[in-house]
């Protein structure tokens, strides 16, 4: 019964892997749609950066610091976004599922829910955590307007054994699939001033629960019935953010060598509502970045970034959870191979991460550790994130 529970639960998290969290959910990240590789490299601090068509998921202004008259055109990027826990808990579970009758009383399922238990008793605290996205795009920038549009694909999955007692039984589930449309628009309205707007059309798959033992048993002969009918929910939800970045090198001194710029973006107008799947609030966020180029190292970028600024994230009011601080460097840059290094610190923890692109071809690679408790420095889970891209 445990082996097919567990079967259960990845079976329907790979269709309906949820960002809005009720209040006696002990995961507490905040929600999100989407999370750009190279903004996770950098600290998550992308509201005054930009210049790639994901910018339409942090600061849809932004698109105007793509490269002029070029074409951005994504055709394939999956990504994959796993807990450094993660493959030790799928090999552990492996483990106790191919236990024998070890009490050698004709019946092994009693040795695999004993041992099925020492792991969940193992992991007891720790969230675990897997994503898969794809953003397929395409985007472009005249000089005076910039856009981008692609379709999303994002399914992601956390859970957390308990001590299986009370409310929060014995495993915290927390999942979504989220796909859909997106697009931006950027205008130049003169040399210092940009603004954008972004639209979001999209459908949401969600499942959070708390499984306790008495549940289990109580449906253990409809399971998948139970899960994908009784616990899963959906909605669809209509999102439109409004965003402005703006260059203020002449009033500040060597502003013509730093570049410095000020972002500012509300995600969200009025609540991304997905109905019974739940919401993702809207948010404020600010950003600043200057942009020099450096000796050895070529064009720098280093920003900084407060979001939420009027706490409407439910999960808590930390300050810690809302500052991303990020750098880029670029130390080589030629038409066939370019290399990007990138460091940050996000939630309070360090990140990292690289881009080698070849061709038409990118490897990306990040890590940085997510924040689930309810202020930084609490519960971190760390994650690791891959992305093999092919684009023009």
């Amino acid at each position: 019964m445990m082996k097919k529970f567990i079967y259960s639960i990845l079976a329907v998290s790979t269709f309906s892997i949820s960002v809005s969290f009720a209040k006696e959910s002990t995961i507490r990240q905040y929600p999100y749609v989407y999370k750009s590789i190279r903004a996770m490299g950098m600290g998550g601090a992308y509201t005054a950066v930009g210049g790639r068509t994901d910018a339409v998921f942090y600061n849809p202004a932004t698109l105007m610091n793509m490269p002029e008259r070029k074409f951005e055109i994504t055709a394939i990027t999956p990504a994959l976004s796993a807990g450094s826990n993660v493959i030790d808990f799928i090999n552990d579970m492996k483990d106790a599922f191919d236990v024998g009758d070890l009490n050698r009383d004709g019946d092994t399922g009693d040795d695999q829910l004993k041992y099925v238990n020492n792991v969940l008793a193992k992991y007891r605290g720790d969230n675990m955590h897997l994503n898969l996205s794809n953003w397929t795009s395409v985007g472009g920038n005249n000089g005076k307007m910039a856009f981008a549009v692609g379709g999303l694909i994002n399914a992601r999955l956390d859970a957390m054994s308990h001590q299986g007692f009370g409310e929060n039984g014995f495993l915290e589930i927390n999942a979504e699939f989220i796909g859909g449309g997106v697009g931006g628009l950027a205008y130049k309205v003169n040399p210092e001033l940009y603004i954008g707007a972004g639209l979001k059309l999209l459908h949401r798959e969600s499942l959070m629960n708390n499984f306790t033992a008495k549940g289990i048993v109580e449906n253990q002969d409809r399971l998948d019935n139970y899960i994908q009918k009784d616990l899963r929910k959906s909605g669809n939800a209509l999102g439109v953010d409004l965003g402005t970045f703006y260059r203020f090198d002449k009033y500040v001194k060597h502003g013509e060598e730093l570049k410095p710029a000020v972002g500012l973006t509300v995600q969200n107008i009025g609540d991304l509502n997905f109905k019974n799947a739940g919401k993702i609030p809207m948010t404020i966020n600010f950003g600043v970045s200057i942009n020099p180029t450096l000796p050895y190292v070529g064009r720098t970028i280093v920003a900084f970034d407060y979001v939420d600024l009027f706490n409407n994230y439910k999960q808590d009011k930390d300050i810690g959870k809302r500052i991303r601080i990020g750098t880029e460097i670029n130390p080589y840059q030629h038409r066939l191979l370019a290399i990007f290094l990138r460091v940050g610190l996000y939630q309070g923890y360090p990140t990292f991460g690289t881009d080698l692109k070849l061709l038409f071809l990118n490897f990306s690679y990040a890590t940085y550790a997510e924040e689930v408790g309810a202020y930084a420095g609490q519960i971190r889970d760390r994650r690791h994130m891959f992305m093999f891209s092919m684009g023009w």
